[in-house]
């Protein structure tokens, strides 16, 4: 319940005490008796896990199932794992825990109660596998096998790589960074990751200049010809 503070009246010495004063006292001290009884004095400890992980990150709130305010946990501190329900009272409560990329779950208990309350999350999607280093050929295989889209490849020079049909030269190309980053968890089958490779080495053809020593201009441009070379700017001297 609510405090209210009482009327307080000024009373000078010799004067006696109204009854009018000392009930408003009586029904003050009253009042706090009823606010710190509601506070309760019982704990409940909330162990929230993901499989057997602790998972810290969570929000825990317990409701009373009656009179009463709701509670909210303190988190993980110190060596401790679990959440903590401090002030509750005897009595029905439901303890709701929400943790990001989990479904929420709820839990109705009665207090008091001496064991911990244990919940397992259940992912409400699935968790992008970490990148780095992997070929983009592999990750992209990753990807689809978890139900998540690549939703665009770049490489390092900025350039876009096309998902549907990836170039030969960047098969092998490593990725080097990934948007969200890895055990982020997305929904499945609308799930979108992007990722960085390392740019594709690109090999230019290459020829043996011939000798064009002693040779007239239309031979030398025979001889350059043949091996796919031509005639820049010449000049010539007598």
């Amino acid at each position: 319940m609510a405090l209210t503070k009482p009327p307080l009246a000024a009373v000078v010495a010799g004067e006696p005490v109204t009854a009018q004063a000392w009930n408003a006292l009586v029904d003050g001290l009253s009042d706090l008796y009823d606010a710190v009884i509601a506070l309760g004095g019982a704990t409940l400890e909330v162990v929230v896990t993901e499989g057997t992980t602790p998972l810290a990150g969570a929000v825990v709130l317990a409701e009373p199932l009656g009179d009463g305010q709701s509670v909210q946990a303190l988190p993980p501190f110190g060596t401790r794992t679990s959440h903590l329900l401090v002030g509750l009272t005897d009595g029905p409560w439901r303890v709701h825990i929400q943790v990001a990329g989990f479904n929420p779950e709820v839990r109705e208990v009665t207090m008091p109660r001496t064991e911990p309350l244990a919940v397992s999350m259940v992912l409400s999607g699935v968790r992008v596998p970490d990148l780095f280093g992997v070929s983009c050929r592999a990750a992209l295989d990753q990807l689809r096998a978890g139900g998540i889209d690549a939703d665009m490849i770049l490489d390092t020079t900025g350039r876009e790589i096309s998902r549907a049909s990836l170039p030969p030269e960047y098969v092998d190309s490593p990725v080097l960074f990934q948007l969200p980053e890895a055990r982020t968890v997305v929904s499945t089958g609308t799930g979108r990751v992007r990722i960085v490779v390392a740019s594709a080495l690109r090999r230019e053809p290459v020829v043996t200049m011939p000798s064009l020593t002693g040779l007239t201009l239309g031979e030398a441009t025979e001889v350059l010809e043949r091996v796919g070379l031509r005639v820049g700017t010449s000049n010539l001297r007598d």
